[in-house]
């Protein structure tokens, strides 16, 4: 507990080099594949239920309600990509592990020589393996690491690497109040695609979910991109292409989002995410950029998840997910 307490705060407190999307290796791992954490706005969330796919974003809340259970989600992305996975808890020599498989398939591109001339056609994918597990530590506290293996192939290029998600829940022993701590991809490109490695898509987030006990209600607030307090985009090294003020600043880390729950199999979910918002906005064609909203519905043993969120006002992203257990 003190090892994993020291480390927690070496990566918490250590110096980073703020950097925004774009800029690392490995980017898609930052796509959320779970049609409910879409809809709440894109980042993992802090419940401790039976849907997988929270085990796989947050393995500090794996617990004993995932067991058999699998998950298949698919999103039909902008152009001609998609991505989607396929998640399954199962248990092993008495501990709760998830497994995931994760891709993004880019599209058939066209190949010309330097001419112009049609020479042939390549494609583009990206792949991730992943495997979770937790420990409870008391009644309140759970801690929980995820392994990932990355296997990337850009046309003749191809590049992998070994990575760690690591997190820490704790549940208030008097309400319903779930804090979560998640330091995401820790590790190393092994293969780089030329001569150089990379960076990787690092961060660190904070995520609070409470369940109100007389509303059937439950929210989410997140803390993205601890590990970088200035999210301005910046395209040289002094100056901002939108400069805001500190207020503004510190707005672009968070993240709501709500669940309403309108009967025992039907939930409406809700979600803003304030830095997407900012950041991809059309100034006269505002329209609900970083919004998103989903609906979760249960028939028999099967629950059917399905998302919309606005990333750009050219159009809107939709996913769709299927949670059942087969043992049942």
């Amino acid at each position: 507990m003190r090892s994993f307490l020291l480390s927690l705060v070496f990566f918490v407190f250590s110096p980073c080099i703020g950097q925004l999307g774009g800029l690392h290796t490995f980017e898609f791992l930052n796509l959320p594949t779970s049609p409910r954490i879409i809809a709440l706005g894109g980042y993992p969330i802090s419940v401790y239920d039976d849907d997988v796919n929270n085990g796989v974003n947050n393995p500090s809340v794996i617990n004993e309600q995932m067991l058999n259970n699998i998950a298949l989600n698919y999103t039909n992305y902008y152009t001609d990509i998609l991505y989607g996975d396929v998640s399954y808890c199962f248990s092993f020599f008495d501990y709760n592990f998830i497994s995931s498989i994760k891709f993004i398939d880019y599209g058939t591109f066209v190949e010309t020589n330097e001419y112009g001339q049609q020479i042939g056609s390549f494609s583009a994918s990206e792949y991730v393996i992943s495997l979770g597990s937790y420990k409870k530590i008391n009644s309140l506290f759970n801690i929980g690491v995820n392994s990932k293996f990355v296997y990337s192939v850009l046309y003749d290029l191809k590049s992998f690497g070994l990575l760690l998600d690591v997190a820490g829940s704790y549940k208030h022993p008097n309400n319903r109040l779930v804090t979560s701590i998640i330091v995401k991809n820790i590790g190393f490109q092994f293969a780089p695609y030329l001569t150089d490695r990379e960076s990787l898509p690092f961060e660190i987030s904070i995520g609070f979910s409470n369940k109100l006990e007389h509303v059937p209600l439950r929210w989410h607030f997140t803390f993205q991109h601890l590990e970088t307090p200035d999210l301005n985009i910046a395209y040289d090294s002094n100056t901002y292409l939108a400069q805001d003020n500190f207020f503004n600043s510190v707005l672009k880390h968070f993240v709501f989002g709500a669940e309403f729950f309108i009967h025992r199999n039907l939930t409406v979910l809700l979600g803003y995410n304030n830095r997407r918002r900012s950041e991809m906005i059309i100034e006269d064609r505002k329209s609900l950029v970083g919004f998103s909203g989903g609906i979760c519905f249960q028939i028999n043993r099967f629950k059917f998840n399905f998302s919309r969120a606005s990333n750009h006002f050219s159009g809107p992203i939709n996913t769709f997910g299927i949670i059942t257990n087969f043992t049942k």
